[in-house]
């Protein structure tokens, strides 16, 4: 039994030594595992408030971008405001409106120039179909189709009458006071003969046909002006 106790005792003394020995281990482990979790934590801190700083930069980059192009863009509004003129104040006044000059058209399409000869007498009408008529007149041109006119460079378009053989073909004559009308500028290209000066009749005007003419009879008191001789 002592013996028993001697070992017991022995033990003892052999296990607190090595028990307090090992017991402050744990804390010292614990210590560690803490701080390099905290250290651990601080470097996460860390990164994160960097990573925030460089997001916060960026951001303040891009702000001051937009600024910059908002003042680009004012600048450029003011500068076109400045550009555009001012609008004209337009009153709601009725607007005047001017009627145009009636302006009455000569017969013939050029102006008439001094007239170089004047004569008086009657004048008669005949168509193309009168009686020994062939419907050709003498100076060659064909008035079966009814063409009572011919188109000169100077006169344009004018009647056609028969004159004197003293008067060349395309002699411009002005009848006047005629029944057929006033001021009627007309060509000499054909011959009659009753019709010349010292004749029945100084001229004889040309008609679609000899009906037409007859509407007209004879007209007296007539005055020709020569305003041209020949062509």
């Amino acid at each position: 039994m002592k013996y028993f106790i001697y070992v017991i005792n022995c033990l003892l003394l052999i296990i607190i030594p090595v028990a307090f020995v090992f017991t402050p281990i744990a804390p010292q482990t614990g210590v560690s595992k803490t701080s390099v979790e905290t250290k651990m934590l601080k470097s996460v801190v860390i990164k994160s408030n960097k990573d925030n700083k460089k997001e916060d930069k960026k951001v303040t980059k891009e702000e001051k971008k937009v600024e910059v192009k908002e003042e680009k863009k004012e600048e450029v509004k003011e500068v076109k405001q400045q550009e555009v003129p001012k609008k004209r104040v337009v009153t709601n006044q009725p607007v005047r409106q001017t009627q145009p000059k009636v302006v009455s058209k000569p017969v013939q399409s050029k102006p008439i120039t001094n007239v170089l000869e004047t004569i008086k007498g009657k004048m008669s009408g005949y168509g193309p179909d009168c009686k020994g008529c062939s419907g050709r007149l003498a100076s060659g041109i064909n008035a079966k189709n009814g063409n009572i006119y011919y188109n000169d460079k100077k006169y344009g378009k004018i009647r056609i009458v028969a004159g004197d053989r003293k008067y060349k073909f395309g002699t411009i004559v002005r009848i006047k006071n005629s029944k057929a009308g006033n001021n009627i500028i007309a060509i000499v290209l054909d011959r009659g003969s009753s019709i010349g000066i010292g004749k029945k009749f100084l001229f004889d005007l040309l008609y679609a046909s000899e009906k037409d003419a007859k509407k007209y009879e004879v007209s007296y008191n007539v005055t020709f002006e020569i305003l041209r001789y020949g062509y």
